[in-house]
């Protein structure tokens, strides 16, 4: 099991420097600055000309992944962020201020299973 989470990172890991990567091959703007703190992770989104109603935020259940869509009119947001790190995503807050978006959220324990050793 340990096995597993350890690959999953690996591959979350690659997968954002791919990313990265591709941003700066197309020269696409990134319109999000993700702040990563030692207990909590916060993301800027820019989405100007929006109201808070316009908004569709969703974490993923295993707390991955950040999938937010907005639309008014001629406007129209789509976006999925790899998290850094996995958040809780019952304790993620968000706010709409100015045309930004700011999604907060803690991170999330490392769980473990302490598994006896016999001899």
């Amino acid at each position: 099991m340990i096995y597993m989470e350890e690959l999953k990172r690996a591959l979350d890991e690659v997968a954002r420097s791919l990313q990265r990567l591709m941003e700066t091959l197309t020269g696409e703007r990134r319109d999000y600055r993700i702040i990563e703190g030692r207990d909590e992770i916060r993301i800027e989104i820019e989405m100007p000309g929006l109201e808070p109603g316009d908004i569709d935020l969703v974490v993923s259940k295993d707390g991955t992944t950040l999938r937010v869509e907005g639309a008014r009119g001629d406007r129209k947001y789509y976006k999925v962020i790899r998290l850094p790190a996995r958040v809780n995503p019952a304790a993620a807050s968000a706010s709409y201020k100015s045309g930004v978006l700011t999604f907060t959220a803690k991170k999330a324990a490392e769980e473990g299973i302490r598994i006896p050793v016999s001899g």
